[in-house]
């Protein structure tokens, strides 16, 4: 897969840069153990991981009570530090840091776009995740969820990314594995190349055929070329 005129990448961090599921699985189950809430299936947590943790949790819980989400989600974020704390290179996936090197030494620009939160949230902090990692080689720049006015897939949640570094639409892509990311995409007027991290990219198949020269779907980013 060759990819031409590129001189900046918007990525997309859980489940694009990061294989950041396992460490949620392992996280809930502690999580359930100490509520007692019933350990949701492998499958259902996969068909609803996406969105915000809050939204997140709630789905895979089947939270109804407010006050109940907000006890839970206190218990997720300490329980997380020690599994954030640790050597995170492991969680990174290959094929994407790898990527993400090869266009550094191209020159191009990159920066991270994501709903997961900042504050509060220590070294599952996104910032936190790219300093620690190689990726602080290669990314210079996080957009968390709780840090700008417009969270994704608003186009707006780039910031003035690309009028800093003089970028146009046709030379950015948007690089993630869900329909999210699809449509950040198409809302900055860029190129999307999704990978498929867990199989089928759900609901894709609509914007594909509305805007097949602006979506690309890659089993793996080893063999994404940008020339």
């Amino acid at each position: 897969m060759r990819l031409k005129n590129v001189k900046g990448i918007v990525w997309d961090l859980d489940g694009t840069l990061l294989d950041s599921f396992g460490i949620f699985e392992s996280i809930i189950a502690d999580v359930v153990e100490e509520s007692g809430h019933p350990m949701p299936t492998r499958e259902y947590m996969l068909d609803n991981y996406h969105g915000s943790l809050e939204e997140t949790v709630q789905q895979i819980l089947g939270i109804k009570s407010a006050e109940e989400l907000d006890v839970l989600i206190s218990s997720f974020l300490q329980k997380q530090e020690h599994h954030y704390a640790g050597d995170l290179e492991p969680h990174l996936f290959k094929d994407a840091s790898m990527l993400a090197q090869r266009a550094a030494k191209q020159g191009v620009h990159q920066l991270v776009v994501t709903n997961r939160d900042h504050v509060g949230r220590g070294p599952a902090s996104p910032k936190y995740i790219i300093a620690a990692t190689v990726l602080a080689d290669c990314i210079h720049e996080v957009h968390a969820g709780d840090e700008v006015e417009y969270r994704k897939p608003d186009g707006r949640s780039t910031g003035d990314w690309m009028e800093r570094y003089n970028l146009t639409p046709s030379q950015v892509i948007v690089i993630g594995d869900q329909f999210v990311d699809a449509q950040l995409a198409l809302n900055i007027g860029a190129r999307t190349v999704l990978v498929k991290r867990k199989g089928d990219v759900p609901h894709i198949d609509t914007l594909i055929y509305q805007h097949p020269q602006y979506i690309i779907i890659v089993d793996s980013l080893e063999d994404v070329e940008l020339v």
